[in-house]
């Protein structure tokens, strides 16, 4: 019974041992915990100052990241608690990289929107353009009075040297609006007449009219207004302009030697005009009397030209005209050199200025210079020479000079004509300007 007893109470201290042992377990484990979860606590705060730090300098992540590392690895904290730490780094660096992502996404769309404005502006520009490109090459006469008709002052002249005449002592160069007829010359009169015959009894499917100065009545086979004759070229131009003696084009020569603008201006309103001439193309050859002869400046050579191409475009509005370059000769016919002068010079920028003004304004004239065929091969120290082969007396080009001419003429502008459509010319009056419908060649 005693040993019962006493067994019982060993049991009971033994149990007492390790239930009081289990307690004292429990309770280290919870002071760790409590450890634990205060050291969790320190790092929390520190993992939020550090984010507080990452959005107000991102710079500083990578030195606070390493640091911390360097902590957890000296034991200062357990795994768990190092694991924490470094998703929150790494979630601040997601995060920084999240959002530079969404800047560079909003400036594209900031950007992307001014693109889209500009690409919808450009091809809106594109499509008027090519829409009203047409209406753009139209001419409208009266925006060029100061071409058409520039005045005379004192500090420029008519003329660009002082020349005297039996009509005008001061200058001989004619007025470029008004038309001007040779009253005093039996000869040009007669001419006159001859041309106007032509072109009244001339064929209806004509496809060029030549018309203008010397080297035209030339191309015809005459010169001097009828006088000499110049062998061959008659024959030529039959068979190189006529279909009647062979050739592939239709065409007449109305030519009147020594001629200005303002002639054939005359010859225009005196009988050319009131014939029934609609040829698809007219060619206009004039200005180098203007230049050389009359002396007149620049821009009253300009408007003596485009004066005449004024009226066949106003009169004959279904037809094509192609303006010829004034053709290189000599300043003074009777020099032994074969070099060209000052004048040359200047028919050079009067060519180039009259070809500027139908580029930009026109579709209906065509610009088209030749006259460097006329001309020797050789060149020194930028001087130019004329061929004597080609023009013998320094003006007027001779038999072979006509034909090596004639013959690229008649290349030049067969092209344009086969590009050159008649039904698309024709036009209908609207306040006396011409249709948008016009094409170009």
């Amino acid at each position: 019974m005693l040993e019962m007893i006493a067994n019982k109470k060993l049991g009971d201290d033994e149990n007492y041992r390790k239930r009081h042992g289990k307690e004292r377990v429990s309770l280290l484990g919870d002071t760790r915990s409590n450890n634990n979860n205060s050291t969790r606590r320190l790092k929390t705060r520190d993992n939020r100052k550090t984010k507080a730090t990452a959005h107000s300098d991102p710079s500083n992540n990578e030195e606070e990241e390493r640091v911390s590392l360097l902590n957890d690895g000296g034991g200062t904290g357990n795994n768990k608690s190092k694991n924490t730490f470094l998703s929150a780094g790494a979630r601040t660096k997601r995060n920084s990289k999240y959002n530079k992502g969404s800047n560079n996404n909003f400036t594209t769309r900031a950007l992307s929107r001014p693109m889209k404005y500009a690409a919808i502006l450009l091809v809106s520009a594109m499509s008027s353009f090519l829409l009203l490109r047409n209406q753009s090459k139209v001419i409208h006469w009266d925006e060029y009075h100061n071409i058409l008709e520039p005045e005379e002052s004192k500090a420029e002249p008519r003329c660009f040297e002082e020349s005297r005449s039996s009509i005008d002592e001061r200058c001989s160069c004619p007025d470029p609006n008004k038309a001007l007829g040779n009253e005093t010359s039996s000869l040009w009169k007669s001419n006159h007449e001859r041309i106007v015959y032509q072109a009244q009894n001339a064929p209806d499917d004509l496809d060029i009219v030549f018309f203008g100065d010397g080297m035209i009545e030339q191309l015809s086979g005459t010169r001097g207004l009828g006088i000499n004759i110049e062998e061959g070229m008659e024959a030529y131009f039959d068979q190189q302009f006529t279909r009647k003696h062979g050739g592939n084009l239709n065409s007449i020569a109305l030519g009147s030697s020594g001629d200005t603008g303002p002639n054939l201006l005359w010859h225009w309103e005196n009988g050319i005009s009131q014939s029934k001439l609609n040829p698809k193309l007219w060619l206009l050859m004039v200005g180098g009397n203007d230049l050389f002869e009359k002396k007149c400046t620049d821009r009253f050579v300009m408007a003596n030209v485009l004066n005449v191409a004024k009226r066949i475009f106003e009169d004959r509005p279904e037809a094509k005209i192609v303006i010829h370059g004034i053709t290189p000769r000599k300043d003074y016919a009777d020099s032994k050199s074969q070099e060209l002068g000052h004048l040359w010079n200047r028919a050079q920028g009067v060519n180039l200025a009259i070809r500027k003004f139908i580029k930009n304004h026109s579709s209906r004239i065509s610009f088209l210079n030749l006259g460097q065929e006329l001309m020797a091969n050789r060149h020194m120290k930028g001087r130019s020479y004329l061929d004597p082969s080609l023009i013998a007396d320094g003006i007027n080009p001779t038999p072979k000079g006509m034909e090596k001419w004639g013959n690229l003429l008649k290349k030049k502008v067969t092209v344009i004509l086969r590009g050159f459509d008649i039904d698309k010319h024709r036009h209908q009056k609207d306040g006396g300007k011409i249709a948008k419908n016009e094409s170009s060649v």
